[in-house]
């Protein structure tokens, strides 16, 4: 049984190199690493722990919310399939926090994830030279150097890259390794502001910098970060053709957006999609239209109008209040309280800051895009939280903080 759980943590290591990478080969990975965690036996201590972690509880209850979602309302039962499929990954929060037993594992499989990380940001400045142009051995181009995930996925990660780097940069102890990290991370925000195109990566990274500073610096990081903010966004705009091309397309369309027009933009879109949403959670406020309705219900919305259909309002939010309702949004949101909650009972500043980066980057992510139903997104805070929640007990111990005053 010691070597079937042995051999669970080794296959749940290298996930975290191959979420940015490959989704069969973390398919592959998860499964099997499930497969030998039953082998391991040890069931009744192994639900009990899941039962006392607080992350785990709140997870598998919005599972069981999405489970009890596709057996009321009108869709079709292809339909509930598609989303309890696209959701699967959620499940595996619950025993993934049981893998991670001891701190080496925890640093081995943090470590994948940074060097996969790197290695596409490697790539991604080599395609935006152009030296791979006419190879086709990346999808990415000059003007959107993305590698292995698409162009939105790569700068959700990139974002949250930097900012690992940025974390690790602040508690090293040698300044050589400071400069370096840090030089490391302002490339990384460099790869997700100007070589691909990303706007959800962009929000991501500056919610990011108003965390890490206010982390740093309190009250005054807030005013560095707005300093930051203000002169990268001034200077990129006036200098990079690229981003300024990207700014003034989402302005343009969101002003050219008309109401029950039915844009053709993608701003426009968006804005038409949120829009709907909200009549139909409106029309269902309670438990929504089920889990896999939203398409249907969408549908009818737009019945007789020249707008798009959709089965996506691009926007985590709203995608869990129409199918779900108001139930549904309160357990997503008990989700990341109790994440950002449980953070503050990690045993180092570190790990704290690391822990509630991954939850800023999906709730400031889920605005512009659904993150839970894109498998590289909702497999990468399923394994995070694997990797940072493993063993967190019920209770806080007395001696650790329980907000985000933590000493630093």
């Amino acid at each position: 049984q010691n070597k079937f759980n042995n051999i669970a943590k080794w296959l749940a290591i290298p996930i975290g190199f191959t979420i940015p990478i490959s989704t069969a080969a973390d398919n592959i990975l998860l499964y099997l690493a499930l497969l030998f965690l039953l082998l391991g036996g040890g069931h009744r201590q192994k639900l009990r722990a899941i039962a006392t972690n607080p992350v785990a509880v709140a997870a598998l209850l919005l599972v069981g919310a999405l489970l009890l979602g596709g057996l009321y309302g009108d869709a079709a039962w292809s339909d509930v399939r598609h989303y309890w499929r696209k959701y699967a990954p959620l499940l595996s929060i619950a025993w993934l926090i049981l893998i991670f037993q001891d701190k080496t594992s925890r640093e081995y499989a943090l470590t994948g994830f940074m060097l996969a990380m790197a290695l596409t940001l490697f790539l991604s400045c080599v395609i935006a030279t152009g030296w791979f142009a006419d190879r086709g051995w990346f999808e990415g181009g000059v003007d959107n150097a993305f590698v292995f995930k698409l162009h939105i996925t790569q700068n959700v990660f990139m974002a949250f890259f930097a900012y690992a780097l940025a974390l690790k940069a602040r508690h090293a102890v040698e300044a050589k390794w400071r400069m370096l990290l840090g030089a490391a991370a302002l490339l990384a925000a460099y790869n997700v502001l100007f070589m691909v195109g990303g706007r959800t990566g962009y929000v991501v990274l500056a919610t990011l910098l108003v965390y890490f500073c206010f982390c740093w610096l309190r009250w005054k990081g807030l005013a560095l970060a707005a300093l930051a903010g203000f002169a990268v966004a001034g200077a990129g705009y006036f200098t990079s053709d690229t981003l300024r091309e990207r700014v003034d397309l989402v302005i343009h369309e969101t002003a050219a957006w008309q109401p029950g027009q039915g844009a053709t933009s993608s701003s426009g879109l968006r804005m038409d999609y949120w829009t709907n949403s909200l009549r139909i959670f409106r029309d269902h406020p309670l438990f929504g239209v089920g889990t896999g309705g939203f398409e249907k219900a969408y549908a009818a919305k737009i019945q007789g109008t020249q707008m798009k259909p959709s089965n996506n309002p691009h926007n985590q939010y709203l995608l869990i209040a129409t199918q779900l309702g108001l139930v549904g949004l309160m357990l997503l949101l008990y989700l990341f309280f109790q994440h950002w909650r449980s953070a503050a009972w990690l045993p180092t500043t570190f790990e704290q800051d690391m822990a509630r980066g991954v939850l800023l980057t999906i709730m400031s992510g889920s605005l512009l895009n659904s993150l839970l139903l894109d498998h590289a997104e909702a497999m990468f805070i399923a394994w995070m939280r694997g990797v940072l929640f493993d063993g967190l007990q019920a209770k806080a111990p007395p001696s650790q903080p329980s907000g985000m005053g933590a000493t630093r």
